[in-house]
């Protein structure tokens, strides 16, 4: 499987604090079936603004040190932009691409859609930038009615499920957003958010709701063969990241 959205990273936002609780994670996305996996640290994180180069640089720093560790995990280095600065970071071409390079992650206000969003996703589209939207259950307009969506859709965007939502490790209205988008197919992937390796337990809960929901073919859809296409990778491999 493949993770497009992980944090996986230490001491980078509000997932591990150390090498140490990295490796714990990484080793539990191994044993759940995870191959590949992008670090995607909150971008920003306790500051309103960004150095995009030293974030890069930090970033990749620490998977070389997570490939030391080999834990089997092929790990790229992607981000978790919050779409408040992706107006400024679109501008300057400072957006960190999946590998296909045009898309990249973004994440809205928990509280709501972001002002002026049409503009936003018009802005993406002239830069040729192609919007992956983080946890489309979480926000309140999705709880309200996941037909929403196809506003997203209609832009180009991809939308993914946080698959520990299945297990209800957020709100019960998540849980029930989650369950209603796959079951609406409006779902381009599934990922796990992981921060911290207490979390598997949900993840693998998560899974098991998630093949009863759609099936087996549906399952390798949402967690390989489309996460593939998003970040453009292989689906049995990724080229020219960091073996750990």
């Amino acid at each position: 499987m493949i993770d497009l959205h992980c944090h996986l990273l230490p001491g980078m936002d509000d997932g591990p604090a150390d090498l140490a609780a990295s490796r714990d994670m990484a080793e539990g996305l191994y044993r759940l079936g995870f191959r590949q996996v992008f670090a995607t640290p909150h971008l920003p994180w306790a500051t309103p603004t960004v150095n995009v180069r030293a974030f890069r640089q930090q970033g990749e720093a620490l998977i070389e040190d997570l490939a030391k560790l080999k834990t089997g995990l092929k790990i790229g280095l992607a981000a978790e932009h919050y779409s408040d600065l992706v107006p400024e970071l679109l501008q300057g071409d400072d957006l960190i691409l999946f590998p296909r390079r045009d898309t990249f992650l973004m994440e809205f206000p928990h509280g709501g859609f972001p002002a002026r969003l049409q503009d936003l996703l018009f802005m993406a589209q002239v830069k040729k930038r192609i919007p992956v939207i983080a946890h489309v259950e979480r926000y309140p307009e999705v709880q309200k009615d996941i037909q929403v969506l196809n506003l997203l859709k209609e832009r180009g965007c991809y939308l993914l499920v946080n698959v520990s939502s299945l297990a209800g490790a957020w709100t019960r209205a998540a849980q029930s957003a989650a369950k209603a988008v796959l079951r609406a197919d409006l779902a381009d992937a599934v990922n796990s958010d992981l921060h911290h390796a207490k979390q598997i337990d949900l993840l693998e809960e998560g899974f098991g709701v998630l093949r009863e929901l759609v099936g087996d073919a549906k399952f390798q859809q949402l967690t390989q063969e489309n996460p593939a296409k998003i970040a453009g990778v292989e689906e049995d491999g990724l080229p020219g990241q960091v073996d750990s």
